[in-house]
């Protein structure tokens, strides 16, 4: 990426390069993940599905760790990708916050990243590489749930509820209670050795350097197994389908593969995150603070946007933001 004579021969260098937008927008015509997701289970019942497995018959070649390989996706670090181009995908407020993000990064050295602060990492960060990849991912497939188990700098956890449906009472489809969760609840079907899953109830939230989603993303993600020409299980293919009303112009997709690398009777267990916090917002900057050490602190609001009241604190006194439209409804 950085070509034989950096940062002069780097690609950020060159405004032609980019990943295009047309591979990064949804190639399906559905406008949500309820139509998506209803379209998909209608096409498995017309094969006489959905698959209802057993622990007899259920893929428990699934079950096991995985790893992931970089450059797979354009959303994993954003390395080709022209910021003109993904703002294009999001809303006239969610470039304006993606802007203020990248201003504040570049311009005043002061990026807000939730890892650093030990703050929660949200849904989407499990696309993103440095996430969830130092150590392999765990699968356990069982008939009625399936969990994908992944952390680097914090624990990533989906369960997938083989054959529940949503309670469609609420703002967005969820799940037991009406609270929308880091990483959301997520239902699925088999169909055939493919497996389609829906998530809904997500809490909005960041991703470093990528855009701000919002707490009306849902998914739609496909998993199937990738075998070789004499069918021995390689591992999976997963295409995830994202739709945000409020944050995308239009949905997104990415797609990756997780190679399979041993069952559960090899390799290092799983390593249990616990993120101990040392690094603080001070002044405004993210810096070490070494035990002992006595500063002020100001407990951020989780649900109010932290990293921007920050930003606006003490780096944005005296910028005039540009005028409001007012929507009238009359």
């Amino acid at each position: 990426m950085i070509g034989d004579k950096p940062p002069m021969s780097a690609a950020w260098g060159f405004c032609d390069r980019d990943y295009p937008r047309e591979a990064i927008v949804s190639p399906y015509t559905f406008k949500t993940a309820q139509a998506h997701y209803e379209a998909l289970l209608d096409e498995a019942k017309r094969r006489g599905g959905p698959t209802q497995h057993t622990y007899a018959t259920v893929p428990g070649e699934w079950s096991g760790r995985y790893v992931w390989h970089r450059g797979q996706n354009w959303y994993a670090e954003l390395l080709w990708n022209q910021y003109p181009t993904i703002l294009s995908l999001l809303t006239e407020e969610y470039q304006t916050r993606m802007v203020q993000e990248a201003y504040h990064d570049a311009h005043n050295n002061a990026p807000q990243w939730p890892a650093q602060y030990c703050w929660p990492e949200g849904f989407m960060r499990r696309w993103h590489y440095h996430a969830v990849t130092n150590q392999p991912h765990s699968v356990i497939v069982t008939p009625t749930l399936v969990q994908f188990l992944a952390g680097d700098a914090d624990n990533f956890i989906t369960n997938i509820h083989i054959g529940r449906t949503f309670n469609m009472d609420g703002a967005v489809p969820h799940l037991g209670v009406e609270v929308p969760k880091w990483y959301g609840d997520t239902i699925g079907f088999w169909d055939g050795d493919a497996l389609i899953t829906w998530t809904s109830s997500v809490q909005g939230w960041k991703v470093h350097g990528n855009p701000e989603f919002s707490g009306k993303l849902q998914t739609i993600e496909i998993y199937a197994p990738n075998r070789d020409e004499d069918g021995k299980f390689l591992g999976l293919n997963h295409e995830g389908i994202f739709y945000d009303p409020e944050a995308l112009v239009e949905p997104i997709r990415m797609i990756r593969t997780l190679e399979r690398t041993s069952g559960f009777e090899a390799g290092e267990p799983y390593t249990f995150i616990e993120c101990v916090q040392t690094i603080f917002p001070v002044d405004g900057r993210a810096k070490p603070v070494i035990a002992g050490t006595v500063i002020p602190f100001k407990v951020p609001d989780m649900y109010g946007r932290p990293w921007a009241k920050i930003w606006e604190e003490y780096h944005e006194k005296g910028m005039q933001r540009p005028e409001e439209k007012v929507i009238s409804p009359f």
